[in-house]
């Protein structure tokens, strides 16, 4: 059962309280100078008057937060101070109500505390679900037992190092130690610091990234941080030092979590000496899959078991072949190009074994090459006991794969409002991916015509792709008159919950038929959001109606919106979470002249996120969209609200 403190300076206004309260045995009171308090267990909820100046509550605070960091807080001023408490106690996460409180309404705030701090979302579970799964098939082989000190709570605060090579799983730990930690409840805020050009933004934006209250503490993950310049490495490890300047968020508590190459027979290590020191304490190594001799066969494995579990499936195998041909392979991408190479070869082949003919490097055989462009008249006419429309069908798809497009030139940040320069190599390469899919199709089939003329389900067939195709095209150009004609009718009150819901109505459908798991949680009680609700209307369509095509059958789709007072730099919001399955693990770890080149995923390209995109950008919001760990994109979205 839970535990309550009740700290007053005055004896007869705690026993009041603890009446109030009506917790019974349960309850430790004592004034905040009490020394007692340093050996008393730590309680679940603290209930702390304020009288007079707060002096003696603010020094109690200060001296006693850390170790209470875990405990519900519930402050109780005189009417008349609640807005100085709020600003005093800024970084303490906790909920105020004024002196004197009724019996009703502070026995409900203790409720919701402790329910909240026993209670754990669906969302959130399932998250974890996955989290400690796919952890256990990366890492089965290894022993890892400075893992087991960066969960323990008494090292909550220490900085951690993280050191490999990219696709090693860097990230993995590092979400893995943020959900099963102490800080799980707490933000987990991801800068990828790889893009050294954009660097020095990236840092200057963390004051706004960090949350505000209520959320007192924080994780930040700086992903690559020995690719930073030094000086900014020198401003990172002041950071971790002394805390974050005054101005540049607003948490009491920061755990630092810093990824690394791996430095052995790399020559001199880049990462700057003091921050490496800094941050030496707490340091976890993990190999690259040369050095893990039994990995690949394990992993392989357990990739496969689960893509089949996921998908309703027996059980698939690897034949012998196949496995050795997987060890021979020099891996240089690591566990991350591995899962990649059996994802895409279970999705493309139903063989059981796996022979090492099915296995799909992402370079592909020579064999493979020439005939993906060998002239359509010189192909034999069966492959495999395919026909050639069907090799024609396969090809489409695979140069859909395949075609180069343009890397998005914005790292997963806040974006600013209106269409910015670096939108538009996003742009173009979204529309060359769209139009160029569908003119493969369409002249892979037309060369294939005069042979087949005389073939009525080629015929057929033939006029049933086109038709698809050209509907294709004509869906992008309509998105893209919608994207550059559509004009606004001014700010209007939009309900973002309502919206939402409806949308997700008009998808019932396909989200039973798919059996889809779609979870919500919209704030109703503050819906309201500033915008063009036809525009919003149409980019939140597209978000949604796109989200449910890429998401896998059996997958999950999670929806939140919630009233954020300070979410668009300290003016009001409505926050929109976007949270999808997309069963592809992506490529994290490209340098930054590969940026414009090829490696990207759907969603990366997807014309519909990056006409959401802008128009949410005009409308003055803000649009977010990242890649998890967990094979899971993530999209989040702040448009201002009534003040």
């Amino acid at each position: 059962m839970a535990t309550f403190w009740i700290i007053h300076r005055n004896g007869s206004e705690r026993a009041a309280l603890a009446r109030l309260a009506g917790v019974g045995d349960r309850v430790f009171q004592a004034a905040p100078t009490d020394p007692r308090l340093a050996t008393q267990p730590q309680p679940d909820v603290v209930v702390l008057g304020l009288a007079d100046d707060f002096e003696l509550e603010l020094d109690f605070v200060h001296r006693a937060g850390a170790r209470l960091a875990r405990c519900a807080w519930i402050l109780i001023p005189e009417a008349r101070y609640a807005g100085e408490a709020r600003r005093l106690f800024d970084t303490l996460p906790c909920r105020v109500i004024a002196f004197p409180p009724t019996a009703e309404e502070l026995r409900g705030a203790i409720q919701a505390a402790t329910v909240r701090l026993s209670a754990e979302p669906l969302f959130r579970r399932a998250t974890r679900s996955r989290l400690r799964a796919r952890f256990a098939r990366w890492f089965a082989d290894l022993e890892l037992p400075a893992l087991m000190r960066a969960v323990d709570p008494q090292l909550g605060p220490v900085p951690l190092l993280i050191r490999g090579e990219p696709g090693t799983g860097r990230g993995l730990v590092a979400r893995y130690l943020h959900a099963f930690g102490e800080d799980h409840d707490s933000p987990l805020l991801h800068l990828a610091c790889n893009d050294v050009h954009r660097a020095r933004d990236l840092l200057d934006q963390i004051g706004d990234a960090v949350p505000g209250p209520p959320e007192a503490r924080c994780t930040i993950w700086l992903e690559d941080c020995d690719r930073l310049p030094l000086p900014l490495q020198r401003r990172v490890a002041s950071w971790i030092e002394l805390g974050l300047p005054e101005g540049e968020g607003h948490v009491s508590e920061v755990r630092w979590i810093v990824g690394a190459g791996d430095p052995h027979g790399v020559g001199a290590d880049p990462l700057e000496s003091g921050l490496a020191q800094l941050v030496s304490a707490l340091a976890i190594r993990i190999p690259p899959l040369r050095e893990r001799d039994t990995a690949v066969e394990s992993f392989a494995a357990a990739c496969a078991l689960e893509w089949c579990h996921a998908r309703g499936e027996n059980p698939r195998s690897f034949s012998r072949d196949a496995v050795l041909q997987l060890r021979a392979y020099p891996w240089p991408g690591n566990m991350r190009e591995l899962e990649a190479v059996v994802t895409r070869t279970l999705a493309t082949s139903s063989a059981d074994p796996v022979s090492a003919a099915d296995l799909r490097f992402e370079s592909g055989d020579s064999a493979d090459r020439e005939a993906d462009h060998a002239p359509a008249e010189h192909e034999p006419e069966e492959h495999g006991g395919r026909s050639r429309l069907e090799v024609a069908e396969a090809r489409q798809e695979k140069e859909e794969d395949s075609a180069p497009v343009a890397r998005p030139a914005t790292p997963a940040t806040e974006r600013q409002s209106d269409v910015a320069p670096e939108t538009w190599p996003r742009l173009v390469g979204a529309i060359a991916h769209e139009i160029r899919n569908p003119l493969v199709s369409i002249r892979t089939l037309a060369e294939l015509l005069p042979e087949h003329f005389d073939d009525e389900e080629f015929r057929t067939r033939f006029t049933d792709l086109v038709g698809s195709d050209v509907r294709r095209i004509e869906k992008v150009v309509s998105q893209l008159q919608e994207m550059t004609g559509s004009s606004t009718t001014g700010k209007q009150s939009v309900d973002i919950a309502a919206l939402l819901e409806s949308l997700l109505d008009e998808h019932r459908g396909e989200i039973q038929a798919r059996h889809l798991l779609v979870l919500k949680e919209l704030d109703r009680s503050q819906p309201f959001a500033l915008g063009d609700p036809q525009q919003l209307h149409g980019a939140f369509g597209r978000l949604i109606a796109k989200a449910l095509s890429l998401a896998p059958e059996r997958g999950d789709l999670y929806v939140a919106s919630k009233h954020n007072p300070t979410g668009l730099r300290g003016r009001p919001s409505v926050r929109i979470l976007l949270r999808y399955q997309t069963g592809v693990s992506q490529a994290e770890h490209r340098r930054p002249e590969d940026a414009a080149m090829e490696g990207l995923s759907e969603s990366d390209v997807a014309l519909e996120f990056i006409s959401a995109d802008a128009a949410v950008r005009n409308q003055g919001g803000t649009f977010t969209m990242d890649t998890t760990d967990a094979q899971e994109r993530v999209i989040v979205i702040d448009l201002p609200a009534p003040t």
